[in-house]
């Protein structure tokens, strides 16, 4: 017991008492500061999922289905291009016309914005495009060589998806696309695909309010964001012939392109699009999303 005690009193205590007192302390605060930050962490994410904020990557197939409540039975994919203003002028002036419910699937598993991009600048410029989006205008704004490379990459996603399927292929229009938080509760990117003659239809709004319906009630806002993807991509296809008219004999389609490029773009893919609706369809009372769109600068009823 003596020598015990003969070392105690050797020791250092003015130094050894504040060394164990600030390594302790500084143990307990590492600790602290980490639960801290892991807490954050935690708190930070269920906020976000209430918010409904998230980097998901969605792809969506969209097709219309007859209802089957009319006598014009058909799919949308058979009618010709050539006909496509003919028969929707039908459909909106005939209440009798055949009637279509709106159908859209997810296409293949959620992917997140960094496991589609590991390019950080494209990162940041799909969540400023997608934060710019409106009801009005729900295609990202890809400009440039950045915003080519951005639709390019998640075009190439889902067409590799594919690339083994044995459902014959089909065109496919392909638009990024995030809906407004107004009317959308999580806001993440929805990448849309629809068959070009279903469309079209969605150009004329009168044929939208009169001929589809929707599986859920709260489905309106796809309706909505349909028609304007179809008046930007009859824009888009305007442009195109215009350009065709010149000269492209020298151009370089990887350069000069990038400049202005089509933000709907072709695939073709094999696609399963024979689902049948859930349900009884529902028929939107536009007449009570009327002063909803106005507010959100949408004043669809004049079209």
């Amino acid at each position: 017991m003596q020598p015990f005690i003969d070392w105690l009193m050797t020791l250092q205590w003015e130094r050894l008492l504040p060394e164990f007192i600030g390594k302790a302390g500084g143990f307990l605060a590492g600790i602290f500061v980490s639960w801290f930050l892991l807490f954050r962490r935690r708190l930070n994410a269920i906020q976000r999922l209430q918010s409904g904020d998230s980097d998901d990557f969605v792809f969506q197939v969209h097709h219309l289905s007859p209802d089957g409540t009319q006598s014009n039975p058909g799919h949308s994919g058979d009618v010709s291009s050539a006909d496509n203003s003919e028969a929707t002028a039908t459909h909106a002036d005939d209440p009798t016309a055949q009637r279509w419910v709106l159908l859209f699937r997810n296409l293949a598993p959620k992917t997140t914005l960094n496991d589609l991009y590991d390019n950080i600048a494209v990162r940041e410029a799909v969540e400023k495009a997608a934060n710019s989006c409106t009801l009005a205008d729900p295609i990202l704004r890809t400009e440039g060589t950045l915003g080519f490379e951005l639709v390019n990459d998640a075009m190439g996603h889902i067409a590799g998806l594919f690339a083994v399927t044995s459902i014959p292929r089909e065109p496919w229009l392909f638009a990024m696309t995030c809906e407004d938080r107004t009317v959308v509760r999580k806001k993440c990117v929805r990448c849309f695909l629809i068959r070009p003659d279903d469309l079209g239809r969605f150009a004329d709004w009168k044929w939208c309010r009169q001929s589809v319906s929707v599986e859920k009630p709260w489905h309106w806002f796809r309706i909505v964001a349909l028609h304007r993807i179809a008046i930007a991509w009859l824009a888009e296809v305007e442009q195109q012939q215009l350009e065709a008219q010149h000269d492209q004999s020298s151009s370089m389609p990887l350069v000069d392109k990038q400049v202005r490029h089509d933000r709907i773009r072709t695939l073709s893919l094999g696609v399963y699009s024979f689902d049948q609706p859930i349900g009884e369809p529902c028929q939107i009372d536009w007449s009570k999303r009327v002063a909803d769109l106005e507010k959100l600068g949408l004043n669809l009823e004049s079209n």
